[in-house]
């Protein structure tokens, strides 16, 4: 059996197309949690309202304590042999949950995560979101050779995303590994996803990764976490965040610190190249880093040694409290990836 774990906050307007998509699953051996978070809107009733209708769902209303809080509800009280976790404003295509059962019963040993593929979806159009490593079933042997020196960061070019999408919503989890391995600090309040996935990954003794696209991520919901996450990068919950991947995921491969540390860098420098491209002017970008670096602490947690030597200057100028040429550089980076882009048009 399937366990779906959906927490829920503020999503009345998309709340019912997704438990649709659920409950409409070709695959119906499931149980739906529905963990209310103390949403302030009509998503309590709406809850209410399926499990009156369905007896595969079940509703667990608690107080506010933000997305990780209400998905450790979601994974402390489910039942079933794998978990899927789906955000509320999303909704799952039809065969997700066969697709799911099928790789499982088919596959050499049970894996401990099937990883698939998800559309972003937009108003007017969807991209595709995949895994970046060939597709099959990886034991230990090949995740230590093919998949965990490149999990977190890829620096075989500079400093990019890791491999693997860090979601937690293209992906089944055994329950047991994730009871062992549930981010446990609630403060963490941005990329919540993250420190979840990349201990479970480093855990696992199987997995089959492929392509197969399973979930409509949107990407029209203004009002969801994600959207708002960037202008939250550098806060003391962006600190939480670092520091309890650092405890936890440190010493899980020869490759993991060096890459604990390029993630920290790569999300300091990306939050740079934002402030750049967004904000009024350069005076201003300068102005919220500095803001920024100051309340979080991060760079506390990045050391220079180590980085590519561009990331590296970039990190060590903000070190210097060298905050202008420091975002000089940040704002020439974006520069050179719009003309890359209007070239590529």
């Amino acid at each position: 059996m399937i366990s779906v774990i959906v927490p829920v906050f503020k999503v009345e307007k998309y709340l019912r197309h997704c438990v649709d998509s659920i409950l409409a699953q070709t695959y119906t051996d499931f149980e739906l949690l529905l963990i209310d978070d103390g949403s302030p809107d009509g998503c309590p009733q709406i809850c209410d309202d399926y499990a009156g209708r369905d007896s595969r769902v079940r509703v667990i209303h608690k107080p506010n304590g933000g997305l990780i809080s209400a998905r450790n509800e979601g994974i402390r009280a489910a039942t079933g042999d794998y978990i899927c976790i789906l955000d509320g404003d999303d909704w799952a295509l039809e065969n997700m949950l066969q697709f799911i059962h099928d790789t499982v019963s088919q596959s050499p040993e049970p894996p401990d995560m099937v990883l698939f593929a998800a559309y972003n979806v937009y108003e007017d159009h969807l991209e595709e979101t995949v895994n970046n490593v060939p597709e099959g079933y990886y034991d230990k042997e090949q995740l230590e050779k093919v998949v965990f020196p490149y999990l977190l960061t890829d620096s075989r070019n500079g400093i990019q995303a890791g491999v693997i999408q860090a979601h937690t919503w293209d992906k089944a989890f055994k329950r047991e590994l994730l009871l062992d391995h549930y981010t446990h600090d609630e403060r963490i309040r941005v990329f919540t996803d993250v420190p979840m996935t990349y201990e479970c990954l480093l855990h696992c003794r199987n997995v089959y990764i492929c392509n197969e696209h399973l979930y409509m991520y949107n990407k029209t919901n203004e009002d969801s976490i994600r959207a708002r996450s960037r202008e939250n990068l550098l806060t003391k919950s962006f600190y939480y965040l670092v520091l309890y991947m650092r405890e936890h995921l440190n010493g899980l491969g020869p490759s993991i610190d060096r890459q604990l540390n390029e993630y920290a860098a790569m999300l300091i420098i990306r939050t740079g190249k934002w402030r750049a491209e967004t904000d009024p002017s350069l005076r201003d970008a300068v102005q919220h880093m500095k803001e920024g670096l100051q309340e979080s602490d991060m760079l506390s947690l990045v050391s220079v040694k180590g980085l590519p030597r561009k990331p590296g200057a970039v990190i060590w100028l903000l070190k210097m409290h060298l905050y202008f040429p420091a975002m000089l550089l940040c704002a020439a980076r974006v520069s050179q990836q719009e003309k890359q882009s209007k070239q590529s048009g």
